[in-house]
């Protein structure tokens, strides 16, 4: 059987890259209204305004993939420790109970 292993700070450092860039987008104002009233032409303008609305529709289509990668990245880190702490307990030695038993069985004389 082939060996997996999963470098959980890699995935919190992914999580955390992918809300900085949430932030980034988040924070992305439509300056187009100003730059519409500096370019001069009309034409250029009302270009500029189109494109703005198109970037706006896929901002917003942009936001909701790196929300979800986000949250979907936290959700990978957060199985693959528990996962890891549940095997690492159930390997561990155990201390006799009080009758010479372990909860893994009869302790070994």
């Amino acid at each position: 059987m082939a060996d997996l292993k999963v470098d959980i700070d890699q995935l919190d450092l992914l999580r955390i890259r992918l809300d900085k860039a949430l932030e980034v987008i988040n924070e992305d104002s439509d300056i187009s209204a100003d730059l519409g009233g500096l370019v001069g032409d009309g034409r250029l303008a009302d270009a500029l305004h189109d494109f703005s609305a198109s970037w706006n529709k896929h901002r917003f289509d942009i936001r909701d993939n790196l929300e979800w990668l986000k949250d979907s990245v936290g959700k990978v880190g957060e199985s693959f420790q528990s996962i890891d702490t549940e095997l690492a307990s159930a390997l561990a030695p155990t201390a006799p109970g009080p009758t010479g038993t372990t909860p893994n069985g009869p302790v070994a004389a």
